[in-house]
């Protein structure tokens, strides 16, 4: 197993930063993509953050990214609009659709920002995050290249895309669920090919479609929705309102950002509710912690156990990291500077 080091947060910003900028960035889009990614590595989501860095400027130095994108939203009403990412990068697309609807959630309570001709986003979870930090509810989602079949069907149609759903509250952790639709995300898949370790059985089929626990025969075969039938309907559900209704490429037209061969024409949604114009602050905050606590109440199952909400875990990690700094693998930490200073 490779060595492990700590870089502090703003240091790691930076490099990424100047990553993005020597592939053809401006600053604010370099700005943009870097803070997603180091965020998500404070959220200690290492399969998502600067871990991907080095296969996206691939892709920009392959032309498969647009390093300097015209995004164009196309307003349909006050809370609605439709954003061309003109084959950006997807983290720069992204930010700029969230911060739209936010916009427009704030003057009208509510948004829905469907987005096509994207590129890989990364997790739902920063997003949420800088959501919360914004005093929103947050709804959103992305499709993803082809890497499951439909339920029942054996040809990948669609991808396994991600869910992501989050609220604020008055302090601590926000409430932040960052969902794949299969029951274990691809990333966590290669993970384990790349250190020669097994996955849990049941995670995928081989190709075929007999259980395994060699994550290269699952990456290569059938991952598994989670809950069956009903992890298949979310991801089409995703697919619709993303892909869809954004008129972008959907299903098996997605490309595979593994590939330098074309654009990928990635779709992502974002709804955003303003709670605090619905309910009131204190009304709201007070709610969700009565919520929280309630939850949380729950004797825990095993002795000296905790009865956790989503993203609590993830809070915890960017109070540590950013104190402690963020642990990367020593490779990784020279890649990104290489990437860095070429």
């Amino acid at each position: 197993m490779s060595d492990t080091v700590n870089i502090n947060a703003e240091e790691l910003s930076g490099l990424t930063r100047r990553a993005f900028e020597r592939a053809g960035f401006c600053q604010s889009d370099a700005e943009a993509a870097a803070e997603i990614l180091v965020t998500t590595d404070l959220m200690g989501i290492s399969t998502h953050g600067v871990h991907r860095l080095e296969q996206y400027i691939k892709r920009v130095r392959a032309g498969m990214i647009n390093s300097a994108p015209k995004i164009v939203a196309d307003d349909r009403a006050p809370a609605l609009a439709i954003l061309d990412g003109d084959d950006g990068q997807g983290q720069v697309v992204a930010a700029r659709a969230l911060e739209l609807a936010m916009t427009k959630a704030r003057a009208n309570g509510i948004a829905f920002v469907t987005v096509k001709n994207s590129n890989h986003f990364g997790a739902t979870a920063p997003y949420g995050f800088a959501a919360s930090v914004a005093a929103m509810v947050l709804m959103c989602g992305t499709s993803a290249s082809p890497a499951m079949a439909p339920f029942g069907g054996r040809d990948l149609k669609m991808g396994n895309n991600p869910f992501g759903f989050a609220a604020p509250r008055r302090s601590d952790a926000p409430f932040i669920l960052d969902m794949a639709m299969s029951i274990a995300a691809r990333g966590k898949m290669r993970k384990l090919r790349d250190l020669g370790e097994a996955m849990p059985i049941g995670w995928a089929l081989d190709v075929n479609g007999n259980p395994t626990t060699d994550p290269a025969a699952g990456l290569n075969g059938f991952i598994q929705f989670i809950g069956g039938h009903k992890g298949y309907g979310l991801s089409l559900m995703v697919e619709m309102l993303g892909g869809l209704l954004s008129g972008g490429r959907f299903l098996d037209d997605v490309g595979d950002m593994w590939a330098e061969r074309e654009p990928q024409g990635v779709s992502h949604f974002f709804i955003v509710i303003d709670p605090i114009r619905l309910m009131g602050a204190g009304d709201y905050y007070d709610r969700m912690e009565s919520f929280v606590n309630k939850v949380k109440a729950s004797a825990p199952f095993y002795e000296n156990g905790e009865v956790l909400i989503p993203g609590e875990l993830e809070f915890r990690a960017i109070q540590e990291r950013r104190k402690d700094g963020i642990p990367l693998a020593t490779e990784l930490l020279d890649t990104v500077k290489r990437l860095a200073s070429e």
